[in-house]
């Protein structure tokens, strides 16, 4: 069997120059030919897709073996200090059983049995359970469930869960427990060397379907999920959900789901804060048969319409009147002027506490979630156990979860006695953030680490586990989570960590194509090279000229250069980055005009072992060859390209992104050039947030050069809008005058080489002979028409 390296050599020498007469399918070291005179032949178009694909196929399977983890960490590899191994990228990271435990039902909790009936109406598909904090939602949600004989998993989601790959790991996890194997493919899909959320919500709502059996789904907390392409995921579950699921949604605000679809179809119940509320009634079971509180009933009365019926403020009001000598009293004495209800009921019940108790709760409230074992850590003790248990028991706002040992702190009285505890040790909470971030790091939660040590401004610690886990955020599609935590970190404390600077431009041009953001970071990576010389290690330097190089806002020809030093730094030193700096330059060879380069370096890229599970690196090349044989007229090979490479990108959920965007261009214009305007229209538009960034750039440019109104395909709705300025746009970027260059990039270049003579050279050649360093199109694909001049 050929290796891929000696398919791709052939394929070099068969098709990839100017005006070549056969058609290829290319794909990862596997090739179909088809003469150019066979390309109206459908028969003979399909069999060369079909071989296409079983090359493809065996390619795959061929560059999984190779990439071992031997070669990985072979001795050309000069940067190692700051890459992370194979398994290090691939492997997920873990689960906190916290989130996925069962809360424990309390036999002291009071029996609402018109909370169950409004549950149960009309046995509806989703239950939306929305309303502010301290309305006894978790609790109201969790009595149902017990009454139920249904299978239950419940996912208690927070800020970080904002990632579709991480949010579905956990809800996959949680089924699982319900039955081994429900999750199993999900997780599998999920997972894998290239992870696909949209795969795994298909392999999910299967495997709860073959359950059979009735299976209720809660998430808890939704409102913390604002991400469009969590949301875009679980309105997918939402319409595949099967008929013997319940889904429950736990939230204080509706979240942006397709509710009124719901609504309409008669499949949604809703419980909102009036319903979830106390009634007198309940109040007097609370406050009176539980609470065992001498209370009248217009005295209850009382309470309940002073709190409105708030459940939190009638819990705090029982544990206040309990250390009252005359609670009739002080419930006459607790009037509507009390503007901070919850303050004013936790501060009295910290006041009723031994010193013991009180500093474990407090050490609880800074933690939110905690084991006995955290707990002694933080606190420097080793008797928390039996104090936590304690708590519990005495209902002080601290909830003893199903599993694993963990217990969680209400919310509502957890901010209030972290103010407590301020005013009388101010830098207490700070200290308990810091160590508890050393204790989950080390147990192997690195996300829950982050949460803490910035919460304690433990910078080094942030940047140090970011450093770690940087490439596998980034290939996983979660480069918006380091971007966010990037973003937490001074200045100065990045500027120490070069790597962590590099990196973050790149994911930040991958996701959001923030172009401002991205020069503020390569800034500060440059600003690193400065200070440390010789230092700066060449996976560092590697990085930062990908980054600076996929969104050629520096101009094409500085891409061209900065592209063909990144693909040299990573041929000589970092291996692991071959794919991504090839891709990159691909993409700059294209837009300078040389098409023969592109689609060589693009072929090269995806020819390299391992490159299916580098997605980002492959949806470039992908998209490079597409448009590469839209140029030269090849539009079947260029669906294909355009095809494999959206599926890419939305296989590490990042169709909402710039990399998407690029992908949905790719497919845009092949739509375009089949004669599609009004589904070209929907892809391109699409791309147009991410592309129009705050300057003038050279996809914007190119972008509205596709879509120029004189082009028959493209000259209706909004997919020509904004073309008036095209002109003006390549006038200034072939002249060089884009106001938002990025820094110089001295300081990350190494020494000129053999190979990089024979690609930058020629491709600068190509842009000096141009009329625009642009040069986006020869002609239309659709109408033949040549772009507007940049004279």
């Amino acid at each position: 069997m050929p290796r891929p390296e000696d398919v791709n050599g052939r394929i070099g020498g068969l098709g990839l120059s100017t005006g070549a007469d056969v058609l290829i399918h290319v794909t990862f070291g596997g090739a179909a030919v088809v003469d150019r005179g066979e390309m109206d032949d459908p028969i003979r178009v399909a069999q060369s897709r079909r071989e296409g694909e079983r090359a493809l196929q065996a390619a795959e399977s061929r560059c999984f073996v190779q990439d071992s983890p031997a070669e990985m960490t072979g001795s050309r590899r000069s940067g190692r200090s700051v890459q992370p191994t194979k398994a290090e990228v691939e492997a997920p990271l873990p689960l906190v059983e916290a989130k996925i435990a069962i809360p424990r039902l309390r036999s002291a909790a009071v029996a609402r049995p018109r909370i169950g009936r409004l549950l149960d109406e009309d046995d509806r598909t989703v239950k939306l359970v929305a309303a502010p904090a301290g309305y006894g939602k978790t609790t109201a949600v969790r009595a149902w469930c017990a009454s139920l004989d249904a299978g239950l998993a419940w996912v208690k989601l927070d800020a970080v869960d904002n990632d579709p790959l991480r949010l579905w790991r956990y809800v996959a996890t949680a089924v699982d427990r319900v039955r081994s194997g429900l999750g199993r493919m999900a997780l599998q899909r999920l997972n894998g060397p290239v992870a696909s959320p949209e795969l795994a919500v298909d392999e999910l709502m299967n495997g709860i379907a073959v359950y059979g059996e009735q299976l209720v789904l809660v998430l808890d907390d939704l409102h913390v999920i604002t991400e469009p392409a969590c949301i875009a995921w679980l309105d997918r579950a939402l319409l595949q959900l099967p008929l013997n699921a319940r889904l429950v949604l736990v939230t204080r605000t509706d979240p942006p789901l397709g509710l009124a679809r719901l609504r309409a179809g008669g499949e949604l119940t809703e419980l909102r804060a009036n319903a979830l509320a106390f009634t007198a009634a309940e109040a007097r079971e609370l406050l009176v048969t539980r609470g065992r509180l001498e209370l009248d009933d217009l005295e209850i009365e009382m309470l309940v319409q002073r709190t409105e019926g708030w459940v939190a403020a009638l819990v705090l009001a029982g544990l206040w009147l309990k250390t009252v000598e005359d609670p009739a009293s002080a419930v006459r004495a607790f009037s509507g002027e009390h503007q901070f209800v919850a303050e004013y009921l936790s501060s009295e019940v910290l006041a009723s506490l031994d010193a013991d108790r009180r500093s474990v709760l407090q050490g609880a409230c800074v933690l939110g979630e905690l084991t006995p074992e955290l707990c002694d850590y933080v606190l420097e003790r080793d008797d928390s156990r039996p104090l936590l248990d304690a708590l519990e028991g005495a209902n002080a706002f601290l909830q003893r979860l199903k599993r694993a040992g963990w217990y969680r702190i209400h919310p509502l009285f957890a901010d209030f006695a972290r103010a407590e505890l301020a005013a009388v040790d101010p830098g207490a909470a700070e200290r308990y953030h810091r160590r508890a971030a050393e204790w989950l790091e080390g147990h192997g939660m690195p996300v829950e680490a982050l949460t803490h040590a910035s919460a304690a401004r433990d910078y080094d610690t942030v940047a140090r586990i970011l450093v770690e886990y940087h490439a596998r955020l980034i290939r996983s599609g979660a480069g918006r989570t380091l971007v966010h935590w990037v973003r937490q970190i001074p200045d100065e404390r990045i500027v120490a960590y070069p790597v962590l600077a590099a990196s973050a431009a790149l994911a930040a041009g991958l996701t959001d194509g923030d172009a401002a953001e991205r020069r503020r970071l390569l800034g500060l990576a440059e600003r690193a090279a400065a200070a440390r010389g010789a230092e700066l290690d060449p996976y560092t330097r590697c990085v930062a000229l990908m980054a600076a190089t996929l969104t050629i806002d520096n101009g094409v020809e500085q891409a061209v250069a900065d592209s063909a030093r990144a693909v040299e730094l990573a041929l000589d030193t970092v291996d692991d980055l071959v794919t991504g700096a090839l891709a990159a330059h691909a993409r700059a060879l294209f837009f300078a005009g040389d098409l023969d380069g592109a689609a060589s370096a693009a072929t090269r890229s995806l020819a390299q072992p391992g490159s299916e599970r580098r997605v980002p690196g492959g949806v470039h090349a992908g998209v490079t060859l597409a448009l590469v044989a839209l140029e030269r007229g090849r539009i079947v090979t260029a669906r294909t390209r355009a095809e494999r490479a959206r599926a890419q990108a939305g296989q590490i959920a990042s169709m909402r992104t710039w990399i998407g965007a690029s992908a949905g261009v790719a497919m845009g214009c092949v739509l375009l050039a089949e004669g599609h305007p009004a589904e070209a229209e929907h892809e391109l538009v699409g791309a147009q947030e991410f592309f129009s960034g705050d300057v003038a750039n050279v996809h914007e440019a190119w972008l509205r050069t596709c879509t120029k109104p004189g082009c028959s395909s493209s000259s209706r709705g909004r997919a020509s809008s904004g073309a008036g300025s095209t002109m003006q746009k390549r006038r200034s970027l072939a002249r060089g005058r884009c106001s938002g260059r990025s820094p110089t990039r001295e300081s990350f270049r190494p020494s000129r080489t053999r190979w990089r003579a024979s690609s930058s050279k020629r491709a600068s050649a190509h842009a000096r002979e141009s009329s625009s360093i642009l040069r986006p199109r020869r002609s239309c694909p659709c109408c033949g028409s040549s772009p507007p001049s940049s004279r």
